[in-house]
């Protein structure tokens, strides 16, 4: 990609802190948006934002991860073929985090849920998606990934190893599509001042954190071609 004028991205988690950041980021450089997020109000609230920063109006598409299955994903495939005429490049910032606990503790539903939202979902979009970025001249499918040595460790239960399930998806995209248009990265963006960070590290100040956009200025460079770095797992701050 050249800039993104005339390209279109999905970002899902659009209305969390890196999404927003990124949804800000993209569309300051005329990108077509199509952002997905559970939370109606905050999705509204961006569009808001980023149209008062003289960005083209995105799409907002409400969607609860946690109970879409592969008749939704199909349908959102449809809609962004039929809407914007394909589709270049799809982030997935969304994320399913309840807090740290010992595993004896954690309810099933709760587990299930994390699965649901951080690898399953994931790789159902990406597939009814790819059919669209295979036909972009350099489609993205880019997957926010976290310190898989942090995570693996005690109390992080369905989260670390839901995370580290999608480091292993990300490695299976990278090779299947290998001989396709489609750059796949998965991204590790570092610490961040975001409110899932606030649940982890209840003591810390936050002010002592970098702010998502600067992250999301990284991720938007990537986007628009800025692909220096050839490993598959990105970190962008080491």
């Amino acid at each position: 990609m050249v800039g993104l004028s005339g390209k279109t991205i999905l970002i899902t988690g659009a209305a969390g802190g890196l999404g927003a950041a990124l949804a800000m980021a993209c569309a300051a450089e005329n990108a077509g948006l199509v952002l997905l997020d559970k939370n109606r109000r905050a999705l509204g609230d961006l569009s808001d934002r980023i149209v008062a920063q003289g960005g083209p109006p995105p799409g907002l598409y409400p969607l609860d991860l946690a109970g879409a299955g592969i008749d939704e994903f199909d349908e959102l495939a449809e809609v962004i073929q039929s809407g914007f005429g394909g589709l270049q490049a799809l982030v997935h910032c969304a994320v399913e985090f309840e807090g740290l606990q010992p595993l004896q503790q954690i309810e099933p539903r709760q587990w299930l849920k994390s699965m649901q939202v951080n690898v399953n979902a994931p790789w159902l979009l990406s597939c009814a998606c790819l059919p669209m970025l295979k036909t972009s001249q350099n489609g993205r499918l880019f997957f926010i990934l976290e310190d898989l040595e942090k995570i693996s460790g005690a109390y992080w239960g369905p989260y670390g190893t839901s995370k580290s399930a999608l480091a292993g998806l990300v490695k299976q995209f990278d090779e299947e599509l290998g001989n396709t248009p489609v750059t796949v990265k998965g991204i590790n963006p570092g610490s961040m001042r975001t409110g899932f960070r606030a649940k982890v590290f209840h003591a810390e100040d936050p002010i002592e954190q970098p702010e998502p956009s600067i992250a999301a200025r990284k991720i938007t460079a990537m986007l628009t071609g800025d692909l220096s770095v050839n490993d598959v797992i990105v970190q962008l701050f080491e």
